[in-house]
């Protein structure tokens, strides 16, 4: 359903499903298709969908109203793609921005020529180069895994008692 028959992801749709409040359903379960995604394209898949789907799971997790094995999924997906990704400083001394508009600007760093990018006052700050800043990308999955832990913390101590 997000794949165009040359094997790329169908960008405008993914992002579609990721708006908040629109369509709960559809919304968890593209956040979860991008998940599993990201986890089967592995370290070797291509860069540009890697980056996209993580930034989608991370926007996910801060954004959408998950239900929990949903949740608990992408936080695992989300724990060890943080293990990958560095941390320290870039050069984006003003911050990686935070704009309502996200999701048009991840559609456009993925598909300029089919994805128009969004107007020049929106999401200041969040042109390609930020948004694949590998700090930034840290900061996306470091935030997701708070929410996800925050939201579920009685679930997640439950789970961990029952396996420990």
């Amino acid at each position: 359903m997000y794949l165009r028959p040359d094997g790329r992801l169908d960008i405008e749709p993914l992002t579609e499903r990721h708006v908040p409040f629109k369509d709960g359903t559809a919304s968890e379960e593209a956040a979860l298709w991008a998940a599993r995604r990201y986890e089967r394209l592995g370290p070797d898949g291509p860069a540009p969908d890697r980056t996209v789907l993580l930034l989608l799971m991370g926007t996910a997790a801060d954004s959408l109203d998950l239900s929990y094995g949903i949740a608990r999924e992408i936080l695992g997906i989300l724990r060890t793609a943080a293990a990958t990704l560095p941390g320290g400083a870039c050069d984006h001394a003003d911050g990686h921005g935070r704009a309502s508009d996200r999701l048009a600007h991840l559609a456009h760093l993925y598909a300029p020529d089919t994805c128009p990018a969004p107007g020049p006052d929106s999401g200041r700050g969040l042109g390609s180069e930020v948004l694949t800043c590998p700090v930034h990308l840290a900061e996306v999955v470091t935030k997701g895994i708070a929410e996800i832990e925050e939201l579920f913390e009685e679930e997640l101590e439950a789970e961990e008692q029952r396996a420990g």
